[in-house]
């Protein structure tokens, strides 16, 4: 008896503890919630509106409705162009994941029985983002072509030419998933790792009463934020370096494009991350609160970056959000480096958004460090 009145008054202590804690309720009961509904709606592995260029040399009524086809199929996005200079450029940059090469005899074959190919080039850095695409398109060459000659009487007769769709994989032809995933991961861990360990950091400093000593003599915020920073930055890029080597060594994963790009892009993306756990310090009072709140963080950060799943394949709103999500934009630019050899001046966007981002973010946390020292003194 005297064991159950202690396990009650416990149990009573307990609830009273949590029900006091706002954000152990917040990610008790909401952050479940809203993980659930944002992913079950933004994770998606059969993506569709696929960036397309068609560069349509035949022009013709058969071209046309293959087009009309392919847009009302909803797997691609079309864009129509004559330029192929431009359609490379595109490509190259990651704003299209398929160019399809309609050739001037496309029509004359299709109506002189003969058989006829579709050029098609696809960004095989990430394969399940166009498998389903271009299945569909072979099923509509197919139906276009068997629909049309049923308009032309003379041609039921005759036995038709098959069209076929002739591939040719850009910067991964052998379709190895690894290098699709090996630079998410790296981008993954840069992105949990630094934030983790200068979060736990500054709150055990709260804890055990040292940051208290700090502020008392006399260090300004920013001196603090620079010389909490320093060591993570370099811990980081340590983890890049041994990362990179297994890459290359043992995971036969190559580094295509410029190293100091990749070094340099990796280093704003380290300073970002280590930034925001900075900031959410402000946010939580104890380590548990940090690993439960940094942990919504990197989910909710790795489901919606495109790692995981097709960025194409997430619903347009879930696209806004994963491109205010500075993972998202540092998996293009370690993809575009290390498996397209991409220069940073082809993905400047991506590149724009990473300095904005750390810019805005140290605004806000030096902003939320020299109030927090306000308070305690």
């Amino acid at each position: 008896m005297i064991n159950i009145i202690i396990i009650c008054a416990l149990l009573k202590k307990e609830i009273k503890e949590i029900t006091r804690d706002r954000i152990i309720i917040l990610m008790v009961v909401v952050m479940p919630i809203l993980n659930l509904v944002i992913m079950g709606y933004s994770v998606n592995l059969d993506a569709k509106n696929v960036a397309t260029i068609i560069i349509d040399k035949d022009s013709s009524l058969f071209s046309r409705d293959l087009i009309h086809s392919m847009r009302n199929s909803g797997y691609f996005d079309i864009n129509l162009t004559h330029d192929e200079i431009l359609a490379r450029r595109a490509f190259s940059k990651g704003l299209a994941k398929i160019i399809i090469h309609i050739p001037d005899d496309f029509s004359k074959n299709i109506i002189s029985n003969k058989d006829s190919e579709i050029f098609v080039e696809t960004d095989a850095t990430e394969p399940s983002s166009t498998a389903n695409a271009l299945q569909t398109l072979q099923y509509l060459v197919d139906n276009t072509q068997s629909h049309e000659l049923n308009r032309i009487s003379s041609m039921v007769s005759q036995s038709p030419g098959k069209t076929s769709l002739v591939l040719r994989k850009w910067f991964n032809p052998r379709g190895d998933s690894h290098l699709n995933i090996i630079p998410g991961l790296i981008g993954m861990i840069l992105s949990i790792m630094p934030m983790l360990m200068v979060s736990l950091s500054i709150i055990r400093e709260r804890e055990k009463g040292t940051l208290r000593h700090i502020q008392s003599s006399g260090i300004s915020p920013f001196l603090y934020l620079l010389g909490k920073s320093i060591p993570y930055v370099m811990i980081g890029l340590l983890q890049l370096i041994l990362m990179l080597g297994v890459s290359i060594v043992l995971l036969d994963v190559p580094i295509k494009g410029s190293s100091i790009e990749l070094f340099g892009v990796s280093f704003l993306f380290i300073v970002l991350s280590i930034t925001i756990g900075i900031g959410l310090t402000t946010l939580i009072s104890n380590q548990l609160q940090a690993m439960q709140l940094l942990s919504f963080y990197f989910l909710f950060s790795n489901m919606l970056s495109g790692f995981l799943s097709p960025f194409e394949a997430m619903p347009q709103w879930s696209q806004w959000l994963g491109n205010l999500i500075p993972l998202t934009h540092f998996i293009r630019l370690i993809r575009g480096i290390m498996i397209k050899s991409n220069s940073v001046t082809l993905m400047g966007n991506d590149v724009l958004h990473l300095v904005i981002v750390l810019l805005v973010t140290l605004i806000i946390s030096h902003y939320l460090i020299t109030r927090s020292w306000a308070k305690n003194e």
